[in-house]
């Protein structure tokens, strides 16, 4: 039944998205290529965890713990870094940073992914039964926190292209690789939830355009790097008084 569960789920992700584009807005492309990627991952997490836990899983995990974690203690930094990619998606672009899309839009398309993405996450954590390397729980597969940063790091990658996606994959690659360090996750639990992340972030870019019509957001460009703010001092006499004013206006 868990091998059924995840198989199936794999399907709907995969052929999720290219339905969805059939309705996606003219500025939306898509683009069976990038399904590539994720696929392989969720198939590969799936394909171990499912097949070959006992013969990949289980000597991969001996082996980080063995030689090269040892008896060092946990680092818990991924608890942090896991948010910087996120943290990334919504500031690069009122720092200046040009994005695909404005601050209002971010908050829409991440939104929509992130509801995805936490409901597919938690349903399977809950549904398949998968004990934790250090026995902690049976909620291993996928990994959490692997998901999650890397639905930012496509989110950061899909606005601001890989000029800065490639941080971000950097960051998303180091929190995966801590969790399996840290030993409370299996390699197949990373792999799944790398993809898983992936995907999510795609479906949150597709359902934006629509999600927008159905409640009437209009589209602005504010915070998205590429409109400045302008400022304009203006001197002025009030004509009762005769005192010397500044008149201040900004535009965003």
């Amino acid at each position: 039944m868990r091998r059924l569960f995840a198989t199936l789920l794999i399907a709907v992700l995969v052929g999720g998205p290219a339905a969805r584009a059939q309705v996606a807005s003219d500025s939306t492309v898509f683009r069976p290529a990038s399904l590539i990627a994720p696929g392989l991952l969720m198939g590969s997490g799936v394909a171990i965890h499912c097949f070959a836990h006992e013969s990949i899983d289980v000597p991969f995990n001996t082996w980080v713990q063995e030689k090269w974690r040892g008896d060092r203690p946990e680092l818990g930094f991924d608890n942090l870094i896991q948010y910087v990619p996120l943290a990334m998606d919504l500031g690069l672009g009122l720092a200046g940073v040009p994005a695909e899309n404005g601050f209002v839009d971010r908050i829409i398309e991440g939104s929509l992914g992130g509801i995805v993405l936490g409901t597919v996450s938690w349903t399977m954590k809950k549904v398949i039964d998968s004990p934790r390397p250090n026995g902690r729980d049976s909620r291993s597969f996928p990994s959490g926190h692997t998901d999650w940063v890397f639905f930012g790091a496509e989110l950061v990658r899909l606005e601001y292209g890989w000029g800065w996606g490639a941080g971000a994959y950097a960051v998303a690659t180091t929190v995966a690789v801590m969790r399996n360090y840290n030993n409370w996750h299996w390699l197949s639990d990373v792999l799944m939830g790398a993809g898983l992340g992936i995907v999510t972030a795609d479906i949150g870019r597709y359902l934006l355009a629509p999600t927008k019509r159905l409640l009437g957001i209009r589209t602005t460009s504010w915070g998205s790097g590429r409109t400045a703010v302008q400022a304009v001092v203006a001197p002025s006499v009030d004509p009762l008084s005769g005192t010397l004013c500044t008149t201040l206006a900004l535009r965003f």
